[in-house]
């Protein structure tokens, strides 16, 4: 009887959400995390806050006009379509309070962590300046670069 592995799951920081479409430097961890994905080794959770904060990211970068209307929208989709298992940020709140107050990282950031906490995993993450601020302290072992991925997902 052969035994079937469970899938690896990650916590989707929104850093690394709104990649999936924006061709930028991390082109190559992201097409491997998306296979991942897409063989069903990797399972993705996040916060429900995340597809707001995906969305107001695209919207920043057309305000600078850095994006079109039109490659927001597309971005849009493609995010929208990443298969997420989505938590209540209500769920996650109090958890999330007690991490900003002991590690100084934002309540938003601070939800992934919660989240990356709660079903025993890690927030895959391309935020520098979250893993920097996470340095020492005892929630710095949740939050993994982006960079990391593959070693991740073996």
């Amino acid at each position: 009887m052969s035994e079937q592995r469970r899938p690896r799951t990650l916590v989707l920081d929104t850093s690394v959400a709104v990649k999936f479409h924006l061709l930028e430097d991390d082109q190559e961890e992201i097409e491997a995390l998306e296979a991942a994905v897409g063989d069903r080794r990797v399972g993705l959770h996040a916060p429900g806050t995340l597809l707001p904060e995906a969305f107001n990211a695209l919207w920043q970068r057309h305000r600078r006009g850095e994006l079109s209307r039109e490659e927001v929208s597309e971005a849009w989709e493609v995010i929208s379509a990443i298969p997420l298992s989505l938590y209540g940020p209500e769920d996650l709140i109090p958890r999330a309070v007690e991490i900003t107050f002991e590690s100084g990282a934002i309540i938003y950031d601070a939800l992934f962590l919660a989240l990356a906490e709660e079903t025993g995993t890690v927030m895959v993450t391309a935020d520098d300046k979250l893993l920097r601020t996470l340095k020492g302290t005892s929630y710095a072992d949740l939050a993994r670069s982006l960079a990391e991925i593959d070693s991740l997902l073996h």
